[in-house]
């Protein structure tokens, strides 16, 4: 099911499903113990494991995404907004030139959050033959309540880190998590305000909660629940006649209104 290891042929046989996943994650700091790209790959190895329980292609993982709050540490890469809407629509066109108009953008970094919402927003009156959805990061977050023992979580933190030892144990370094809490050290309230600095004065080290409550148990509950729950989506997309027609509904009058 994954694009670019199955062959042309196979790819039109899958066009009957009519679904796609495009994993959406982001290169920047997790603190020290998790890899820069664990987003990304997180995000594509839970589309793949849905996509073998309900037949779906997936895309190669985007990893080169929307991650200003973070380019003050090393490894961040982050695209202008506009450059990142424009490639997105690139994908999004050809993936439906391929025969797939329904596209699942499966989203593992919060900083995409935003600029997604105004990517399905600006696709509305493109005149696209497809509709595109977008789930929340975490689909099952009443498991994610449940096992987690901080309350302070978002990065890098207990939550990250377990899926991160039950999907990429080998890509986890448990030694070198800090003994100490890290909570927010913003020293300002503006509030209900907000600003551009906020994550930063907060999380200056790209580092959230307590990761040595992280484990490989916590990670394959909230794995599986995860997965469960995108499955299920996948199976409500593929049966779903209505958005696409209300995509080209409103398309029609915004160009003519």
């Amino acid at each position: 099911m994954r694009w670019e290891r199955i062959t042309a042929s196979d790819l039109a046989e899958l066009r009957k499903e009519g679904v796609a996943l495009i994993p959406i994650g982001s290169l920047e700091k997790h603190g020290e113990h998790l890899p820069l790209g664990i987003d990304s790959l997180m995000a594509h190895k839970t589309a793949l494991l849905a996509a073998e329980r309900e037949p779906a292609v997936v895309l190669p993982p985007l990893f080169f995404t929307y991650t200003k709050e973070m380019k003050n540490l090393p490894g961040a890469i982050s695209l202008e907004a506009d450059l990142l809407l424009r490639l997105l629509e690139a994908i999004c066109d050809e993936v439906a030139r391929n025969g797939f108009h329904k596209i699942i953008l499966v989203n593992g970094h919060g900083g995409n959050t935003a600029l997604l919402k105004v990517f399905l927003q600006q696709l509305c009156d493109r005149g696209k033959d497809y509709a595109v959805y977008l789930p929340p990061i975490f689909l099952a977050p009443e498991v994610v309540d449940r096992l987690k023992e901080t309350e302070e979580t978002g990065h890098a933190c207990e939550v990250e880190t377990s899926f991160a030892l039950y999907l990429y144990p080998e890509l986890v370094h448990m030694d070198r998590v800090p003994e100490e809490f890290y909570t927010s050290r913003k020293d300002y309230d503006v509030s209900p305000a907000t600003t551009s600095v906020d994550w930063y004065a907060s999380y200056p080290d790209g580092y959230v909660g307590d990761a040595k409550k992280a484990s490989v148990e916590k990670g394959r509950a909230m794995v599986e629940a995860h997965v469960v729950q995108l499955v299920d989506l996948i199976r409500k997309v593929k049966r779903d006649g209505k958005v696409p027609a209300k995509v080209q509904e409103f398309s029609r009058g915004a160009q003519n209104p």
